[in-house]
């Protein structure tokens, strides 16, 4: 009866010991990184503080972190993979208010080799060619901050369970399930607030169940998990496996923290001792306002001056006068077309006097000498030169008659010429000759005019 008994007992122990055959009871916890025996690769530090640091302020970069040493993660026997658990803190802290880069996963792959992963999107795990391949081998639990419509993300603050890609297999908003009163209540949380997170990982090796849980900095493990993916790992996860961490920046950075680590294969792994985690540093932030409007404000100003050199130019352009050198010998006589614009507001029909066959005449008001001017503009179709046109006028111009108006100079722009005279308040000969029947001149009066033009 003994030796039977003895005999049964051996084969439980047998049994026993052959269903943890293959798979190691890896157990490792760290409270704080300080002279810690981890893997790094890309901008991945660990600080004077005991923290992991696994981005800095370093666009498109990536940072990793791994246990040195492979894991076995497959019982020998059925080459099922056997139950792992993890819990870890961390924090996202950015530059800008309200603003982060792509995020950090907790990681299970054949490697510790990511030198050929992309940054930004792809979290420092694969890249646009390797992203979804089944050769990866690669599990990951994704704390995604930025929505990448390529990657399916359903907003950009969640949390997502991935296997061989970053299209996650189940993703939901970050958060935690609070019970109390009888009542269970999700309340929202964000990656990016910079406070003190942590997360449970938990894979069940005979259910065939991944559970992901968060929850805020020492409030304990809540009952329902936030993700539960019911998915056998088998044909993912090789035998030889290493576990740790990975993250990536784009254009905007943050620095991604982790506090603490425990893990353990086939079995709980340990709490964290809470109190013993490091502190984290104080982040400069940079308020959204100033991310948002000093853009805003550039894009206005430049704005501004390229409307100011717009209008400059045209203004230029506008009142813009050719000079020839053979009109310097009648420079005391040439008006600037600016300076006769103004005078007459611009040749407002306000300020007409009238028009004929040759122009149209314009009252104004010289800006500098205050002199009152008529000012005619004549649009040049003679076949004669403009030279020999412009000397003829400045001829006229020179000869001095006191019955006759008197021609000061002329302005010539774009082919056009404006000539200046002498404003007369009385208007113009013709005008008494046959515009004004009540005041028409008398056969004695005309002749008088006639005797003082030939005097």
């Amino acid at each position: 009866m003994a030796v039977c008994f003895s005999f049964r007992l051996q084969i439980l122990l047998l049994t026993i010991m052959i269903s943890l055959a293959g798979s190691d009871d890896v157990e490792f916890i760290y409270n704080g990184f300080r002279s810690a025996n981890l893997t790094l690769d890309g901008i991945a530090q660990l600080t004077s503080t005991g923290l992991l640091k696994l981005t800095s302020e370093t666009e498109r970069s990536r940072g990793q972190a791994f246990y040195p040493h492979h894991i076995n993660f497959k019982n020998s026997t059925n080459g099922s993979v056997s139950s792992f658990s993890t819990t870890f803190v961390f924090a996202i802290l950015s530059k800008y208010h309200g603003l982060s880069s792509n995020g950090m996963a907790f990681v299970i792959s054949p490697t510790k080799d990511f030198s050929e992963a992309g940054g930004s999107q792809y979290l420092g795990l694969f890249n646009k060619s390797s992203n979804g391949k089944a050769t990866n081998h690669i599990v990951a639990v994704e704390l995604d901050t930025v929505q990448s419509t390529d990657l399916n993300d359903i907003n950009e603050n969640h949390v997502g369970i991935d296997i061989n890609g970053l299209i996650s297999e189940k993703a939901f908003p970050a958060g935690y399930y609070e019970d109390g009163n009888g009542r269970r209540q999700f309340r929202n949380m964000s990656l990016i607030s910079g406070k003190r997170l942590q997360v449970w990982v938990e894979y069940d090796g005979v259910g065939k169940r991944m559970e992901v849980t968060l929850a805020p900095f020492k409030v304990s493990k809540p009952k329902t998990p936030l993700l539960s993916l019911h998915r056998d790992l088998s044909s993912i996860v090789n035998n030889e496996m290493y576990v740790g961490f990975s993250s990536s920046t784009a254009t905007i950075v943050s620095s991604h923290y982790v506090l603490g680590w425990s893990f353990k294969m086939n079995g709980q792994a340990k709490d964290l001792t809470l109190s013993q985690l490091p502190k984290l540093p104080k982040p400069k932030k940079i308020s959204r306002l100033l991310t948002i409007g000093l853009p805003f404000i550039l894009v206005t100003v430049t704005l501004v001056a390229v409307s100011g050199v717009v209008y400059y130019t045209r203004r230029k352009r506008k009142f813009a006068e050719v000079v020839e050198g053979w009109e310097l010998e009648y420079g005391p006589h040439r008006f600037k077309f600016k300076d006769l614009y103004f005078a007459t507001k611009g040749f407002k029909d306000e300020e007409l006097l009238g028009a004929g066959g040759f122009g149209r005449v314009y009252k104004g008001t010289l800006p500098t000498s205050k002199l009152e001017v008529a000012v005619k503009r004549v649009s040049h179709e003679s076949r004669q030169g403009m030279k020999e046109f412009v000397a003829e006028v400045v001829s006229i111009g020179r000869l001095r008659h006191r019955n006759l108006v008197q021609l000061l100079g002329y302005c010539r722009r774009k082919g056009e010429l404006l000539l200046v005279y002498d404003y007369m308040p009385n208007g113009s000969l013709d005008k008494y000759l046959y515009n004004q029947p009540k005041l028409t001149l008398n056969w004695s009066q005309r002749f008088k005019v006639i005797k003082g033009v030939a005097c």
